[in-house]
């Protein structure tokens, strides 16, 4: 099977799925298909992203980069409405792969981005950017690893290096459920192949929400699965799923989420910087925000996290107590 075969082939069983055929390293520019979001969702190259220095920076919309992942759609809605409603700064929000949201903020095409995950996971990222960019702190924090449902007994794999078992391996189809190409989760992934020597397992990358609709057909099924996955996401709130032990590291320690901003933004609009270096949300709070996400949809869920908590927005946008 040729190279445009088994690309045909991917994006059949994706669009089976109901997800789109291209892979966040190839973005397509294709318009979301929920036209109710409060900003512009649309995939962009590193070409389609319009230079700062081609717009007007005292009255065109910041544009923030997110990529299509639970806790980065619901925080970068969040972050927007707070920032329209609060700041009456317009924000255009502008989907696009992680590495190039990393290259076009640092060359100022993109005004943010919210989905940082420091010091390990996207190192390869951050070196190339890290004096061109402005850190503007850690939101929340976050875990990456392999993952099984709570029914594959722990007594039979409890971590990672055991899938060297061949017959162990063939529990599981010798297969761990990847998300995007791109991701540094799907980079980690092959990291550890190599580090436990995994010859008897693959990596099947695909999307964070093929991901999860292969797992959750594998729980409807009680079949044995593996696959990469994170926290804070809302498959913890409705599944009972564990973390298979790492330790050689392959997944790093915990993780902070940072909002990054191009420089001289914090010139440009301070009260905006200000209050993304404020904006921290509990790790309590995620997984249920999440899962009312996913259950309902992501603007639904940031309008009652928000009028739920307006003690808390208001420290977030104005700095009082």
């Amino acid at each position: 099977m040729n190279k445009l075969q088994l690309w045909r082939r991917r994006s059949v069983l994706l669009a089976g799925l109901g997800l789109a055929g291209a892979s966040l390293h190839n973005l397509a520019s294709r318009p979301e298909a929920d036209t109710s979001a409060p900003a512009t969702n649309t995939p962009a190259s590193t070409s389609q992203v319009q230079s700062t220095n081609d717009r007007n920076p005292a009255s065109a919309p910041l544009k923030l980069g997110w990529s299509p992942w639970a806790d980065a759609e619901v925080v970068s809605l969040m972050a927007t409405q707070l920032i329209e409603s609060e700041l009456n700064q317009p924000v255009e929000r502008v989907m696009a792969d992680i590495g190039i949201q990393y290259q076009s903020v640092a060359r100022g095409d993109l005004d943010l981005m919210l989905m940082a995950w420091l010091p390990g996971t996207h190192l390869d990222y951050w070196s190339k950017v890290r004096d061109r960019v402005l850190d503007l702190g850690p939101m929340y924090s976050g875990r990456l690893g392999w993952i099984v449902p709570d029914y594959v007994p722990e007594e039979v794999i409890a971590s990672i290096e055991q899938l060297q078992d061949p017959q162990l391996a063939a529990r599981f189809d010798g297969r761990v459920q990847g998300i995007d190409p791109g991701s540094g989760l799907n980079q980690a992934s092959l990291k550890a192949l190599n580090q436990y020597g995994l010859t008897s397992m693959e990596l099947v990358a695909s999307s964070s929400a093929a991901m999860a609709a292969v797992l959750a057909q594998a729980i409807d099924e009680q079949r044995w699965l593996i696959a990469t996955s994170w926290t804070p996401h809302w498959m913890f709130a409705r599944y009972k799923l564990r973390f298979l032990d790492d330790p050689k590291g392959s997944f790093g320690a915990t993780e902070r989420i940072h909002a990054v901003a191009r420089q001289g933004l914090d010139q440009l609009h301070p009260a905006v910087t200000a209050f993304l270096s404020r904006f921290h949300l509990p790790e309590s709070d995620l997984d249920g925000l999440l899962l009312q996400a996913q259950e309902s949809s992501a603007e639904t869920a940031v309008s009652i996290y928000l009028a739920r908590h307006p003690n808390r927005v208001r420290y977030w946008t104005t700095g009082e107590i």
